[in-house]
């Protein structure tokens, strides 16, 4: 298993999309500097699988996707894709971004890009 640092635009998104209040952020958030790359979803794909090491405090949240949800639009504000987060076993598991359209992106969105709201 891959266990590379986690990248700082990862980073910086997941710390966008778990500032929003819902049930169990607050230990999430606490998790975002320990979270490694576990596996990456496709030789180009953005997404990344996540590993939070045992040690630190998991969250009281249920396994899959949080209830937050990043909206992803362009510089000219058309809507390309959306950021989701992954949780397994109270901890964060995936860093998820389905996109709309033909191209895949190759890379994670700024962060200036991203509309966060809790579903």
């Amino acid at each position: 298993m891959t266990t590379e640092r986690l990248p700082a635009p990862s980073r910086r998104l997941l710390t966008k999309l778990l500032a929003a209040e819902f049930p169990g952020a607050a230990e999430l958030r606490g998790q975002v500097a320990e979270a490694r790359v576990a596996g990456h979803w496709g030789a180009a794909s953005p997404s990344v699988d996540l590993a939070v090491p045992s040690r630190v405090r998991a969250a009281p949240v249920e396994d899959g996707l949080l209830p937050v949800v990043g909206t992803v639009r362009d510089g000219s504000g058309e809507l390309v894709g959306e950021l989701l987060v992954w949780v397994s076993g109270g901890r964060l598991s995936a860093l998820e971004f389905t996109w709309y359209g033909d191209a895949a992106p190759a890379e994670l969105p700024e962060p200036g890009l991203v509309t966060v709201t809790v579903e």
